[in-house]
């Protein structure tokens, strides 16, 4: 599936860069995301942060609402600068009275910060103290309004930490939240790759570790990792061949790291490694569809381009940006009661697939939609999936349903398991990044409570610690492992941790604190 880079993915952006790549080339600019839930459209998350702008606050020029908006929200501190930045649409009611959200909905939202206030990123403490309690009892005690937790919370725990709240670490909500939204200003702002990420990153990378002497093994499995001594060996492929070496930096996915530790006594001899059994997975299935091109439509927003071959009322419904956000239970349809996903117009997202001024028979308009906590369809046939997939997207635009005469051609891919699982109870799961002597790991499930980050930067960020540390027992005196700090609290929130630390001393709460705590 694609991947988003926010604006706080410092780290991942200097490996670019130090690829030797140029960013600016490699990723689009900062594109807006519009959300949806079932009841319909529910916002446009703007891009906050003007990079061509000017650097001078906004200036009151008029009284219309637009310039009132940017005006306050430039002087408020994040995260209350974005919802008075954020578009509001006019979901469909639902037949319970639920529709758009109404202000008395958005500031049952404040309840949060007591909580917020309360959990510290970077606190092996806080994330004790929550991590064990689902998001679900977190939203309760916090007041958040049954609309507000309906139209936006929800739709986005099921697409970024990819899970419902009941099966969603309390503190993997906040911090989810924290790193992708509230950290500082504009760090939900998102850019995306222009093309594959294997093809415009890996591949250059790997081209360049290649010139260094670096061996690749595509397509090799590791059966089981074995230790003599300081030496380990590696058996590859049910232990036709294997590979001696000194030090083992794992980079596998939380399920794929319980399996390899079950058959390898070099792992499973680790007192770090007991509980990787209890690590779960979430199930993804991306698919790809190369459609008839319809008649094209211009000036488009939200996009690297502005135009796209999409039938024209999926181009209206899509105007703002080529990304949808896409809550649980859309369309009414069994197989998405716990599946979100993204829906993504690449005409207007990857270079490859934009819009040519000549008309070609080599042009095709090309619609992805991934799905996430997919477990109700991923044992579907592909024909099966592309009509869900049909459903879903013309459930969730409000337009008419694709028919199969419309697809050129189409990739459907299943991932197993294969996205970490934030469920309540799993951080105390989670390792650190040094294993044992001279065994390493990197994830974005390592390490939970160090550095505030998550998902591609908390990978990024988590390799960087590894090497770091094998490069200390290595003695590696050349190494360039240095790690960004997460951004830094704004004075707001110190101010709040503070208080919040002080009523913790008088007032412990059982487990999360309710809304009037802080």
């Amino acid at each position: 599936g694609l991947h988003g880079f926010w604006r706080e993915y410092k780290n991942t952006f200097s490996q670019i860069e130090n690829i030797g790549l140029d960013v600016d080339q490699v990723l689009s600019p900062y594109s807006p995301s519009t959300l949806f839930s079932r009841n319909g459209k529910v916002a446009t998350a703007p891009v906050i942060v003007d990079e061509g702008g000017s650097k001078a606050p906004p200036q009151l020029r008029d009284l219309s609402e637009q310039s009132l908006r940017k005006y306050v929200a430039a002087n408020l501190p994040p995260p209350l600068d974005l919802p008075l930045l954020t578009q509001l649409g006019d979901s469909a009611s639902n037949g319970k009275g639920d529709g758009r959200l109404d202000p008395i909905d958005l500031a049952s939202g404040v309840g949060l910060l007591g909580a917020w206030a309360d959990f510290e990123q970077e606190s092996a403490a806080s994330w004790a103290n929550y991590d064990s309690q689902p998001a679900s009892l977190l939203f309760e005690k916090a007041g958040v309004s049954d609309r507000l937790f309906e139209e936006m919370v929800s739709p986005l725990l099921h697409v970024l930490p990819m899970c419902p709240a009941y099966d969603c670490s309390a503190a993997a909500a906040l911090s989810c939240f924290h790193v992708f939204a509230l950290q500082s200003r504009g760090a939900f702002d998102v850019r995306w790759c222009r093309g594959s990420i294997s093809s415009l990153i890996f591949g250059p990378w790997q081209m360049q570790l290649a010139d260094r002497g670096v061996a690749f093994r595509g397509g090799t499995k590791v059966s089981s990792i074995e230790k003599k001594d300081t030496n380990f060996t590696i058996n590859l492929d049910d232990s036709s061949e294997s590979i001696e070496c000194d030090a083992i930096v794992l980079a596998v996915g939380a399920v794929a790291a319980g399996r390899l530790a079950s058959s390898s006594p070099a792992l499973s001899s680790l007192q770090t490694t007991t509980n990787f059994d209890k690590l779960r997975g979430v199930t993804c299935v991306a698919v790809r569809l190369f459609l008839v091109p319809s008649s094209t439509s211009f000036n488009l927003q939200g996009g690297a381009y502005d135009r796209t071959q999409l039938p024209a009322d999926m181009a209206k419904a899509m105007f703002d940006s080529p990304v949808c956000v896409c809550g649980a239970g859309i369309g009414g349809i069994d197989e998405l009661k716990e599946t979100g996903f993204c829906i993504y117009d690449l005409q207007r997202m990857h270079d490859e697939f934009k819009v040519k001024n000549e008309i070609g028979e080599d042009q095709m308009a090309v619609l992805e939609v991934d799905f996430y906590r997919a477990d109700s369809m991923v044992d579907m046939t592909d024909e099966q999936i592309i009509n869900l997939t049909l459903s879903a997207v013309s459930a969730t635009l409000g337009t008419a349903r694709m028919g199969s005469d419309q697809i050129c051609d189409s990739v459907v891919i299943r991932a197993r398991n294969a996205v970490s699982h934030f469920a309540p109870k799993s951080a105390m799961n989670s390792p650190q990044v040094k294993l044992g002597e001279g065994i390493y790991m990197c994830g974005d499930f390592i390490d939970r409570a160090g550095h505030a980050s998550w998902s591609t930067e908390k990978s990024v960020v988590t390799a960087k610690q590894a090497s770091g540390a094998l490069s200390r027992d290595f003695d590696l005196g050349n190494s360039q492992c240095s790690v960004i700090p997460a951004a830094s609290d704004s004075p707001q929130l110190s101010a709040l941790r503070q208080s919040a630390r002080l009523l913790r001393t008088i007032i412990p709460p059982k487990n999360i604190p309710p809304s009037p705590w802080v």
